[in-house]
């Protein structure tokens, strides 16, 4: 078990500084090409919004029988994401864009914590919320057309906030709103790809994209949290589709 649980931080670490070396060299190119920016210097900050479905895989550990109530796949029941981007052009064609975004989704109960089955509680309404940076290269088709079609693919980096929870005590009939910062007891940073195809006409963009985890977020110590017993150690994997539109409201020279 041990071994097994070092190679996959091990694996998990890799990945994330494949990740974190990708945003690297998009940045550096994007800053420090001269030859480049001396003819394209044109950059655009704007917000999106966006909605989407994303869906999860999670993954009980040396368990050959699960308990009632354990689901092993779970998809959202809605999200919404808002957030402010920048992107700056390298040639004609190809721009690269950096974005900071906030997610919130709604999930079935119970389907981090298992609280239902292991406290003398109930959850109920548990949403996750996400804080997410990403960057990555866009490629315009045809961009002197007045409704420009793109590609984009971007890498990311997800950091898991909170997951909050409508709790009702046994002893208590009232619900409670219970924030919980440590998520659970999961791993908050999750790295990620993301690719989309979309339209830009004036200000407006317009793209519909996939995205997918490259890592399953894990419980960090199997065993304990919340002062409770976990039984099991357990891993998700996420992975959805996206629609967003984006609004560009300063253009620089």
């Amino acid at each position: 078990m041990k071994s097994y649980e070092t190679s996959t931080i091990t694996l998990t670490i890799r990945q994330m500084k494949y990740v974190l070396s990708t945003l690297a060299v998009i940045f550096i190119v994007s800053c420090l090409c001269p030859s480049v920016s001396a003819q394209h210097k044109g950059m655009d900050l704007g917000i999106s919004v966006s909605t989407g479905r994303n869906f999860y895989d999670k993954k009980y550990y040396d368990q050959p029988q699960l308990v009632p109530g354990w689901e092993t796949n779970f998809k959202t029941n809605y999200l919404w994401s808002a957030g402010m981007w920048t992107e700056k052009s390298l040639s004609p064609h190809f721009s690269t864009v950096i974005e900071f975004r906030f997610m919130e989704e709604d999930v079935p109960e119970n389907m981090l914590c298992q609280c239902n089955t292991v406290l003398e509680v109930l959850d109920t309404d548990e949403k996750h919320h996400w804080a997410t940076v990403e960057t990555g290269l866009r490629y315009y088709i045809k961009p002197t057309s007045k409704l420009s079609l793109f590609a984009d693919a971007r890498a990311e980096i997800n950091w898991l906030i909170a997951a909050p929870t409508e709790r009702y005590f046994m002893n208590d009939l009232l619900a409670k709103t219970y924030v919980n910062w440590n998520a659970f007891g999961y791993k908050r940073f999750v790295p990620g790809v993301s690719l989309s195809l979309g339209a830009k006409w004036k200000r407006l963009t317009l793209n519909l994209g996939g995205m997918t985890n490259l890592a399953r977020s894990m419980i960090r110590n199997p065993g304990t949290y919340n002062q409770v017993v976990h039984p099991i150690k357990t891993g998700f994997f996420g992975k959805g589709f996206f629609l967003k539109t984006s609004f560009t409201f300063i253009k620089l020279k």
